[in-house]
């Protein structure tokens, strides 16, 4: 018999779009075999915006009104990309709706309202997932797979970088992503989640935040005079306010393993538009992946080293490591996998936990502890002092 599950997105700006992306592509998943997916609702106060949305990715009807799809008992799953400040609020609502939820990451503006969301989450009974999309990438998820299985030995010294450049354009409005009662940060918090979520999937939590500088290049920007998609508004040629959020962040971390590690990031690195990249090294060798070869990864294995002739071995992605046989449009080495399949990726395992109860990974438990880490780094450069990290309870 075949299963039906409604969606509504909530949010049609970049990474709402990212989602339905996903849903669209979602049962290239062999784990979702019978299960029909309808795209139902886009929400969005811009119906202009929900309108495009909606057409491109195949959704039935929009809304600009939150209340009007809670109410909707047809309506089982909801994917949700609004700006940070909403989230504690509008997924309280979903989860007490009785609805399953996924979210874009970061889970709120602060560790306190992430672990909230994660208790709201555990009263519910409702599946309720964050989007780490990195993970995902099927290159990344085989070196982080490497390192957890001991290919590399003990873990001694990472590193992770995220370097964009949407930021870069000092005329760039100051919408609510460079104001930290609204966003929570900054680089720290809008790309760092996805640096700090890619060491701990491979090396476990972290347990002390030693140092953190956090910077702001662009002090003052236009005030914004309208709504915007993403990263992109109109701006006053006359009005302008104060940033207060960073723009670049260097970090150096302590892993309850007891492996270091240090963190660089940047939103207005110029020429570098979206590059994620980590490096671990470990007593037996390294791994290390960068996003702008999405699809490969490099090994280094003492134990196979020749004298003359050794160092990291290119491994190109393929069916034998995760998720790339539920995302490639080909099942065979080479044919390409990276940014996009990935949000296809997290959307698969979110069905497939809301469909058949299994467990998702990136859960709002999960999300608590990167929110923790981003908080202690804000305490570190605030008081330049280390800050321990609270293990997730």
């Amino acid at each position: 018999m075949t299963q039906t599950i409604r969606i509504a997105l909530v949010g049609a700006g970049f990474a709402g779009q990212a989602h339905a992306f996903g849903y669209r592509n979602a049962q290239m998943s062999d784990a979702l075999s019978g299960l029909r997916i309808t795209l139902d609702t886009v929400v969005d106060p811009n119906l202009e915006l929900a309108g495009e949305v909606a057409r491109r990715y195949g959704f039935r009807r929009t809304t600009a009104f939150l209340d009007e799809m809670l109410t909707d008992p047809d309506i089982d799953a909801v994917s949700v990309a609004l700006p940070n400040f909403a989230y504690l609020d509008v997924l309280t609502r979903i989860l007490r709706s009785g609805k399953h939820v996924f979210a874009e990451k970061p889970l709120g503006t602060s560790a306190e309202e992430a672990e909230t969301l994660a208790h709201v989450a555990r009263e519910s009974g409702r599946v309720a997932g964050v989007g780490f999309s990195f993970r995902r990438v099927p290159a990344l998820a085989a070196a982080q797979r490497a390192v957890r299985d001991g290919v590399i030995g003990t873990p001694y010294f990472a590193r992770g970088f995220y370097y964009a450049d949407y930021a870069a354009d000092p005329m760039a409005p100051r919408t609510w992503r460079y104001v930290q009662e609204q966003s929570g940060g900054g680089a720290l918090i809008d790309i760092g989640m996805h640096v700090i979520d890619a060491l701990t999937h491979a090396l476990g939590p972290v347990s002390q935040v030693s140092s953190a500088t956090l910077h702001t290049v662009i002090a003052e920007r236009p005030l914004p005079t309208g709504g915007g998609i993403g990263h992109v508004a109109k701006a006053s040629e006359t009005e302008t306010g104060i940033v207060t959020t960073d723009d670049t962040a260097l970090l150096t971390l302590r892993f309850a393993s007891d492996c270091v590690g240090a963190v660089q990031l940047s939103r207005v690195a110029n020429g570098a538009p979206n590059q994620l990249g980590i490096e671990i090294f470990g007593s037996k060798g390294h791994v290390s992946f960068d996003s702008t070869r999405s699809d490969e990864y490099a090994l280094y294995e003492a134990s196979n080293a020749m004298p003359g002739v050794d160092g990291p071995r290119r491994v190109i992605a393929g069916p034998a490591m995760p998720y790339y046989s539920q995302v490639s449009p080909m099942r065979a080495r080479g044919t390409g996998t990276g940014y996009g399949e990935a949000f296809i990726a997290e959307i698969q395992d979110f069905l497939v936990a809301v469909t058949a109860g299994a467990e998702l990974g990136s859960s709002f438990e999960a999300a608590v502890h990167p929110m923790r880490v981003v908080g202690a780094a804000l305490e570190s450069a605030r008081m330049a002092h280390p800050v321990d990290v609270l293990a997730v309870d």
